[in-house]
């Protein structure tokens, strides 16, 4: 008695068990389902779900400049556009050096040498920096930060210059990857050179925005 007894315990807690593992396995796939409902739901109302989830963080060495950053960002009328600042930030230069918004060769400096890395005052460098991107957005038409499609155009305009916004938009209505690449094949032939700022600049700064 007592044996058999000890046998159909055990085989009552295996049986509970086995229940309660397909309870959880059901409430798994239950809640998978819900996953895929709610981000199919998501994608088919236009809600950009990767692109504001899935970016690069931004360093300490470029937060030690949000208040540098807001300040100018406020005096050139770009208050909103911060964390696109911070993201052109990082893809220049991390928020380390003098220069950290490699402002140098860009229309604003007048104070130190025009060549990569010239500015030597991290706070000039993002008065010149930011006041570029103002224009560059301005430019563009950009009206507000998520209109990406001018987003991405001002920013293409900052790596290579005023002249590629003015290009872009009267021979292809704005910016592509395409289009930036057959732009700076036009500026090396033209300056014959070898290399014409960064024609991925767009994907390289973007990676770190969230808007």
């Amino acid at each position: 008695m007592n044996g058999g007894s000890a046998v159909s315990a055990s085989s009552i807690r295996r049986r509970k068990k086995r229940e309660k593992k397909r309870r959880r396995n059901r409430a798994i796939r239950i809640l998978v389902v819900i996953i895929l409902i709610l981000l199919g739901a998501t994608l088919a109302i236009g809600i950009p779900y990767s692109r504001n989830q899935l970016h690069l963080p931004i360093s300490s060495h470029v937060t030690d400049y949000e208040d540098t950053i807001n300040e100018y960002a406020k005096e050139y009328g770009i208050s909103e556009y911060t964390g696109l600042i911070e993201a052109v930030m990082m893809q220049e230069s991390k928020g380390r050096g003098n220069d950290p918004m490699q402002a140098a060769e860009g229309n604003y400096n007048t104070q130190y040498p025009k060549r990569p890395g010239g500015i030597q005052n991290p706070e000039y460098s993002i008065d010149c920096g930011v006041h570029q991107l103002a224009d560059a957005l301005e430019m563009a038409g950009c009206t507000g930060p998520e209109d990406q499609e001018k987003v991405m155009l001002a920013l293409q305009g900052y790596n290579f210059g005023d002249g590629y916004i003015t290009w872009a938009i009267e021979n292809y209505g704005g910016y592509s990857e395409e289009n930036a690449e057959e732009f700076a094949e036009l500026m090396k032939k033209s300056l014959k050179t070898n290399t014409y700022g960064d024609k991925h600049y767009v994907k390289h700064v973007m990676r770190y925005y969230s808007y």
